[in-house]
């Protein structure tokens, strides 16, 4: 057969790329399960589409017989499908946001009502697709293949023995800590790296052990992102979704770093890099977000950072009580081979004497969740000038010599990491579940989006007053239409709408796993498992007015239901804060729960596991 030019071969590839095209499009077409939003109608029969997919296996495969008979390469793809899925779902991401009261003002009055249903739809649409987007890095098998290759050392053959060993049992949950295992591996600087809830302190205590207030600080959540600094010249460089990286001063790091410029990380920042001469050579502080917001990217994001540094500093507030996330804080370090410190945050707060039982009962709570032979140093901590003993006393016996022997203490820290890590394989392969950091994330995840659904429902039914009272009216004048009693009607409204709002709640803890709690809220108050408030009982018939139109007849109704508008909205406040009250104690529950079931020992090691662990010692030698 004749030659083809250059031209000809280009045209038969982009003909045959265009065809296949349409024959994708059959494929879909053929196939039953159509998406119910799709234009065309499911209207072929299964023999059809037999029938149909034949033909379309049958051209390609004659297509490809031509491009070999011209000695025309095959096409080879160019795109990966990954990427090509995670275009189409920050696309519809993009799409989402658009979708509220706002975007639709601009096509005319919106309701209220249907304005805040399309708001609350569309956020939730686009929290799958955010979850749908992870999805795509949590689970990627390859790479974690291919960063281990490249692991030296002995560290690089027990990472990969472990990482096969997962592979071949399915072991999903351990797949995360070998990753983040083979980045300490080649690290050269000592990671410590400081957690704590919400506005503990986190970033002012790194403030002052730098010597620089390079992070931004203040009374309300801060920070958003995980914030790496090291010893440089002062500068910053923001590593983004992808692979953007921009380089900032550090007065710009609160554009990113924040949750006020960077609420729930919508611009998608995977973590700062920030530089600064106040470093001590050898080491690098990670600041985290806090847990225990509502955010719904900031706890999973503090938590997924657990295992990525070689000394883990908890910051829990002074005067108040342990909470069950300071708890997985710990537990988390701890058990995956992570040494721990805490430090009672704020304790200028306290007097002294409430400051020593303070610190005990702080020891006795983290010392249970660090498990049998674990033992928690629990210092106290301020960062006001008077109060400046600890943190020299941290900087001279803990930070100081880290600095000095930084690649031994990193290559220590690896070693115990690792054993730990063979550990917490042994106990998946047992069949008993251990507390990873992937578990960690996900029990966060679960917990941020069912607070924030918690808090929504809550918040609407603390302003809903007005809009159920024009309900009621509506209600009201129907009932009179056909005879009933509007009072009845009126009060029937009232309560759903409580009811509809406890449903919504109750359905927020069943989809995170979480146990409905005891009918009491943390101060021992009843929370009402239907709302009647007194004012209902006392609400008098509402007789229909004879001989009025509908106008007037809805006039009276408005007149007649006035008198209860003050009344109910301080119930539905009330009950609201009850029922948020409510909801997150069963979401701490949740918690609780997982880590008080967790197991606090391991299981003997056997066969390939044992020899990797022996193998472990001697990581770090020449």
């Amino acid at each position: 057969m004749a030659s083809l030019n250059s031209s000809h071969v280009r045209h038969v590839v982009v003909t045959f790329g265009h065809v296949d095209e349409l024959l994708q499009a059959v494929e879909k077409l053929a196939r039953a399960d159509l998406s119910p939003f799709a234009h065309e109608r499911p209207d072929v029969s299964e023999d059809e589409a037999r029938l149909l997919l034949s033909f379309v296996a049958l051209a390609r495969q004659r297509m490809l017989g031509v491009l070999d008979r011209l000695g025309i390469p095959r096409p080879e793809p160019t795109v990966s499908a990954r990427w090509g899925i995670e275009t189409a779902f920050r696309v519809a991401e993009i799409s989402l946001s658009e979708l509220n009261a706002a975007g639709l003002a601009g096509y005319g009055a919106v309701d209220e009502e249907a304005g805040e249903e399309l708001s609350a739809l569309a956020a939730d649409l686009r929290s799958l697709i955010t979850r749908g987007t992870a999805l795509l890095h949590e689970h990627d098998p390859a790479r974690l293949a291919g960063r281990l290759a490249h692991t030296p050392g002995r560290a690089g053959k027990v990472l990969r023995a472990l990482e096969r060993v997962s592979t071949e049992h399915g072991l999903v949950e351990v797949r995360p800590l070998i990753e983040a295992a083979a980045e300490r591996a080649v690290a050269d600087m000592f990671d410590v790296g400081v957690f704590g809830r919400v506005s503990a302190g986190k970033s002012s205590l790194v403030n002052l052990l730098i010597g620089q207030p390079v992070l931004p600080v203040g009374t309300t959540p801060v920070t958003a992102v995980p914030v790496r600094i090291e010893r440089g010249p002062p500068g910053a460089v923001v590593h983004l979704e992808g692979i953007e990286v921009r380089s900032i001063s550090l007065d710009a790091i609160g554009e990113y770093a924040t949750e006020q410029h960077n609420r729930d990380n919508w611009k998608g920042v995977k973590e700062i890099e920030v530089r600064t001469p106040g470093v001590p050579t050898g080491l690098r502080f990670l600041d985290t977000p806090g847990v225990g917001s509502l955010s719904r990217s900031a706890p999973a994001q503090a938590f997924a950072w657990l295992p990525r540094c070689d000394l883990g500093l908890v910051l829990i507030a002074a005067g108040n009580p342990v909470g069950t996330e300071d708890l997985a804080l710990v537990s988390g370090l701890t058990r995956v081979g992570i040494a721990c410190r805490v430090f009672l945050s704020k304790s200028d707060l306290l007097a002294p004497e409430d400051l020593a039982r303070s610190l005990a009962y702080v020891r006795s709570e983290v010392s249970s969740a660090a498990g049998p032979g674990s033992a928690i140093e629990v210092d106290p901590a301020s960062t006001l000038p008077g109060f400046s003993g600890m943190l020299e006393r941290l900087r001279r016996d803990t930070l100081e010599p880290l600095a000095a022997r930084h690649q031994e203490a990193t290559r220590v820290a690896l070693r115990a990491r690792l054993h730990r890590l063979a550990a917490v394989t042994g106990m998946a392969l047992a069949g008993r579940e251990a507390v990873t950091d992937a578990r960690a994330v996900r029990i966060q995840k679960a917990r941020a989006v069912a607070a924030e659904a918690i808090a929504g429902e809550t918040g609407h039914l603390r302003q809903a007053a007005p809009r159920i009272l024009k309900n009621a009216v509506t209600a009201v004048l129907s009932a009179w239409e056909r005879g009933d009693d509007g009072a009845t009607m009126a009060r029937k409204t009232i309560v759903e709408a409580a009811a509809d709002t406890l449903a919504s709640v109750r359905g927020a803890l069943d989809a995170c796993g979480a146990e409905i709690p005891s009918e009491r809220t943390p101060d021992g108050r009843r929370v009402p498992p239907l709302y009647d408030p007194p004012f209902l009982d006392e609400l008098p018939a509402l007789p229909k007015p004879s001989g009025l139109r509908r106008l007037i007849a809805s006039a009276a109704a408005v007149r007649a239901l006035k008198p209860i508008a003050g009344p109910l909205a301080y119930s539905y406040r009330l009950y609201g804060e009850r029922l948020a009250a409510w909801g997150l104690a069963g979401l701490d529950e949740l918690i609780a729960n997982a880590w008080d079931h967790a197991p606090t020992a391991s299981p003997p090691l056997e066969g390939e596991l044992l020899k990797i662990d022996a193998l472990i010692d001697a990581v770090g030698e020449s």
